[in-house]
């Protein structure tokens, strides 16, 4: 899959954006104690969340797309950070 991940910030937070063939998805991040925390629909909203972004084609694909955001935002920022993926946020621990 050809997809591009883009990281904003505005103080202390921002967005990441997943971006794949010309349709994006945006998620609110903020730093945390130990790391970052980004927050995202919980599997039951997450379908919902596509079709009102106008990007279909990521509905049921949650954890792939949620992954590949964890990954990149790490390859970009930092090395060595470990992510766990919760029901409505990812907290992503600088180590």
């Amino acid at each position: 899959m050809n997809y591009e991940v883009k990281i904003s910030q505005t103080g202390r937070g921002g967005a990441v954006f997943y971006i794949e063939n010309a349709r994006k998805l945006a998620f609110d991040w903020e730093f945390a104690i130990d790391g970052a925390l980004l927050f995202v629909p919980s599997p039951l909203r997450w379908n919902n969340f596509c079709e009102k972004n106008d990007f279909p084609q990521a509905r049921n694909r949650r954890n792939e797309i949620l992954e590949s955001v964890c990954e990149e935002v790490i390859r970009q920022k930092t090395s060595g950070a470990e992510y766990t993926i919760g029901d409505d946020y990812i907290s992503i621990s600088f180590c």
